[in-house]
């Protein structure tokens, strides 16, 4: 599979809290695991609905069995495929993303409630408030 192309077709695709890519939308969680079930192969489970933007959603990501499977890695060692779990404490909002570029500043695929699927750098991502960020690699 063309990874760029894949990436790029998932580009403006519509927020929707619940959804899985049923309808065209997703929202963070059911993008994340999207990607990886298209790209790595990896069935991540569903996990509860948690109310968006309350430490409650992180909590229910952070204690899911599912993340057993995972190892938090330093940023410097992120690559293609890992999550990255972000939050902005002073926005009380977490969020889940793919790292998906490899370079300089790195790049994350997420979704943006106003705008949809996007592409940030990890800078940007900063800038926005994220200052909390986690990387995550599935274990071998």
């Amino acid at each position: 599979m063309d990874r760029l192309a894949f990436y790029e077709s998932l580009i403006g695709k519509p927020y929707k809290i619940g959804a899985r890519g049923e309808d065209g939308a997703f929202d963070c969680y059911g993008l994340a695991r999207h990607i990886q079930i298209e790209l790595a192969g990896v069935a991540m489970p569903d996990v509860a609905f948690a109310e968006p933007t309350t430490r409650a959603q992180a909590e229910a990501m952070l204690s899911h069995p599912e993340r057993q499977a995972w190892v938090e890695i330093p940023e410097a060692e992120a690559r293609e495929l890992d999550l990255v779990l972000m939050g902005n404490v002073a926005k009380r909002d977490f969020h889940l993303g793919t790292y998906i570029v490899p370079a300089t500043a790195g790049a994350v695929i997420h979704i943006d409630k106003a705008a949809g699927v996007v592409v940030d750098d990890i800078p940007a991502l900063k800038a926005s408030g994220f200052n909390f960020l986690r990387f995550w690699r599935r274990k071998s």
